[in-house]
């Protein structure tokens, strides 16, 4: 079985969560897990960003890094990286002709056949492991609970932005989902936490008490002054202890800033116990970290921007970061929503920020996206001009069509849409642009 062909096939294991799939296929790998020094990020938005600020300054410091994501957006190795090259395909079929047999007997077990994220989680570890890596940081994916990564002992927890996402799954209240999230605190662990709402703070700081284990809040323990917003990036002041380092960050957002304190509190957790890593090696590391399809600018005459925002929180971070970071004349939307999102307050978050707005569909999505005639319905409310289309090709043509040079173009709310329009906008020769920017250089063998 070719492993690409497979791991499309595969469905979501959503429907029946639990942690036995992924242990039985660790143990039939030798429990890689048990070889890695795990960083374990966990939230709902800025997780990809902040395990990206981490794995960059950890690179920086000449340490192997491990780096874990999802999802992809042009080829399924990006997930499964190491110093910012993703794993070959010789690489990714030898673990999988490993594993293959536990999946065939999982397949007709007692706990069905593993989901892709669950698959994808196995070989990740178990690359990181036959490679040696110093670190292995492990982005979970919508859970926490019964999310795939939960394995192993991890050295750091990290916890980025909770908020309401995949309520059918994880909860209806940021208390439940703060909750499911918050179980995969180890006893006697620590614990990094960006910034939260009182009620998910009580949740993970109670957890962590209950476990014995040390919280670190960068709302109270960081202080951020001078940040300045550039077309380039943004560069602040971050104090702990009184203690100052001059930083600047190349990924666009101010809530980037809040990703990049909670990385590198990690990095001063890290540094306490025994990473020699300088303020010099941190800066370096935080500076040159990537991550395509954020606020990523793909295209000028008119300005195109791509970005992930897919649920509320997303789409009230794009609205007030566009305007920071860009200028325009009329700005059109293309978007799409997938899934079971509260669509109504995600439309009224960014579209009084457009002139035009054009919803279309992903042509391939794991999750079911919404009619796009109804989002067309919902959206004349709202903003001046709405349109629907089939695919992104079309709705971007029509909407060049329609832009002069100095508008602005932004295609959001599903980060299958923003993968297809990167594919089509972006020349990716060898995943060309998806890498860290030093990868040439730290070729993983």
């Amino acid at each position: 079985m070719e492993v690409h062909t497979y791991l499309a096939n595969l469905g979501s294991a959503l429907s029946r969560p639990g942690l036995e799939r992924i242990e039985i296929m660790l143990a039939h790998l030798g429990h890689p897990e048990r070889d890695l020094s795990i960083i374990h990020v966990v939230g709902t938005n800025g997780k990809g960003s902040t395990a990206q600020f981490i794995a960059s300054a950890l690179q920086a410091a000449d340490q192997k890094v491990g780096l874990f994501t999802s999802p992809h957006l042009v080829k399924f190795n990006e997930r499964i990286q190491i110093n910012g090259m993703p794993i070959t395909d010789e690489a990714l079929d030898s673990i999988f002709r490993e594993l293959y047999p536990c999946l065939e007997e999982l397949g007709i077990g007692a706990y069905g056949s593993p989901g892709m994220f669950e698959v994808a989680t196995a070989l990740a570890l178990k690359h990181f492991s036959v490679a040696c890596v110093d670190y292995a940081i492990l982005e979970a994916g919508m859970g926490g609970r019964y999310d795939a990564t939960h394995v192993g002992s991890p050295v750091v927890t990290v916890f980025t932005h909770i908020d309401l996402d995949h309520t059918e799954i994880l909860g209806e209240t940021v208390e439940l989902i703060a909750a499911e999230k918050a179980d995969v605190i180890p006893p006697g662990g620590t614990v990094v936490t960006a910034p939260q709402s009182v009620d998910v703070k009580r949740v993970i700081t109670g957890v962590a008490k209950s476990r014995g284990a040390r919280v670190i809040d960068i709302e109270t323990e960081y202080e951020i002054e001078r940040a300045l917003p550039q077309a380039s990036g943004t560069s602040f002041s971050v104090s702990r202890k009184g203690h100052w380092r001059h930083l600047r960050i190349s990924l666009l957002g101010l809530f980037q800033i809040t990703n990049a304190v909670t990385a590198l509190a990690t990095l001063d957790v890290l540094a306490e116990k025994g990473l020699g890593i300088g303020d010099a090696q941190v800066a370096k590391g935080l500076a040159t970290a990537s991550w395509p399809g954020r606020l990523e600018v793909v295209g000028k005459d008119p300005l195109v921007v791509l970005d992930g925002a897919h649920n509320l929180d997303g789409c009230r971070q794009l609205a007030a970061t566009l305007p920071l970071y860009f200028s325009w004349d009329r700005l059109h939307l293309i978007m799409s929503i997938v899934g079971k999102k509260p669509v109504r307050a995600m439309l009224e978050a960014l579209l009084p920020l457009a002139d035009t707005v054009t919803f279309t569909a992903p042509q391939t999505s794991r999750t079911r996206p919404i009619d796009s005639a109804t989002l067309k319905e919902l959206a004349g409310e709202i903003v001046e001009f709405a349109d629907n289309v089939p695919t992104f090709h079309d709705a971007y043509q029509t909407v060049r069509h329609r832009a002069r040079p100095h508008d602005l173009v932004c295609v959001c709310g599903s980060l299958y849409l923003v993968s297809e329009a990167r594919k089509q906008l972006v020349v990716c020769g060898c995943l060309a642009g998806i890498m860290h920017p030093s990868a040439e250089n730290n070729r993983a063998t």
